[in-house]
């Protein structure tokens, strides 16, 4: 050992160090337990699980991604949705994360693959979840903004491989507009008086 320059480490704490390091690695507990001969995975789970303090901070951190949160966005284009866009009182679009780089994101509104942006806003977030959550609020923003209705968000996420999630995003919106009656000329108008109605109405019965 000094002649190979390593650290003061018999075999046998080889042995432990190796299993340490696969299971911080995260392979499978089962795997652990077959290498070093153990009767059961609970002898293996029990000498090595605590071992590290990265496992427990990376377990923390596992269970912290997965849950929704909120990110901070800046609107670099304002989101505008073109008049082709909309079929009758329906508008289908997509948001199209791409991670930029480190964890610098942007996410664009499109109707179609390379065609004009329609909007545009930058995050900084942990990966693809994070830039479709941001597509999410967006989205909601604008509608409340605009009096809209976000009827359908699909996520396409599970689309990419696997190589490929750490670095895109893709969900599709489905927006209408409010089935409300316009108030347009409302105001100007008066309602013709009942009786006159009433006596055109009797006229008209008497005729027939």
């Amino acid at each position: 050992m000094e002649l190979s320059g390593l650290p003061p480490v018999r075999l046998h704490d080889l042995r432990h160090l190796a299993a340490t390091l696969s299971l911080l690695a995260g392979n499978d507990i089962k795997v652990v337990q077959e290498k070093l001969g153990h009767s059961s995975r609970q002898i293996t789970s029990d000498t090595y699980t605590s071992v590290l303090p990265e496992m427990m901070r990376a377990e923390a951190e596992s269970v912290i991604s997965v849950v929704p949160r909120e990110v901070p966005f800046k609107v670099h284009t304002p989101l505008e949705i073109p008049k082709t866009a909309w079929q009758g009182d329906i508008a289908v679009f997509f948001a199209h994360g791409a991670r930029q780089s480190g964890d610098a994101w942007t996410v664009g509104a499109q109707s179609q693959p390379d065609s004009d942006l329609l909007g545009m806003v930058t995050l900084t977030g942990r990966g693809q979840d994070d830039a479709a959550n941001t597509a999410v609020k967006w989205m909601r923003d604008h509608c409340t903004a605009n009096d809209l209705e976000l009827v359908r968000i699909e996520n396409f996420n599970e689309q990419y491989q696997e190589a490929q999630r750490q670095h895109f995003a893709l969900l599709r919106f489905t927006v209408a507009r409010p089935e409300t009656p316009s108030i347009a000329g409302w105001a100007s108008s008066r309602p013709s008086p009942l009786g006159s109605n009433s006596r055109k109405t009797r006229a008209r019965s008497r005729a027939a």
